[in-house]
């Protein structure tokens, strides 16, 4: 994969993430005290992965095209751990939201 293709796929997901985090802001609003406090507690534990998947895509964007060769591995295999962990904290939310409105 080249060094463009790893970011174009990094935007993306970002983007995808921020999406999902804006929707769990707006259904913040609309929620219930008891839900409410769930829905803040995933933001406070999402945002922060969110913007370590941004300063992991703002440091792929830094490397030197003459250098990608090198780090590509290192950095792509980085980035899909960022990835699975915001993952992980959205599966987790959703999770406990279903339980709570079931």
């Amino acid at each position: 994969m080249t060094k463009d293709e790893l970011l174009a796929n990094i935007q993306t997901s970002i983007d995808e993430q921020q999406v999902k985090l804006e929707g769990l802001k707006q259904k913040a609003l609309d929620e219930s005290h008891e839900a409410l406090d769930d829905v803040r507690a995933a933001i406070a534990e999402l945002e922060p992965k969110l913007e370590q998947a941004k300063s992991k895509a703002e440091e792929i964007a830094a490397v030197a095209d003459d250098a990608w060769d090198d780090v590509k591995e290192s950095l792509e295999t980085s980035w899909h751990e960022s990835t699975a962990k915001l993952e992980e904290g959205w599966n987790s939310f959703t999770d406990k939201l279903k339980s709570f409105l079931s």
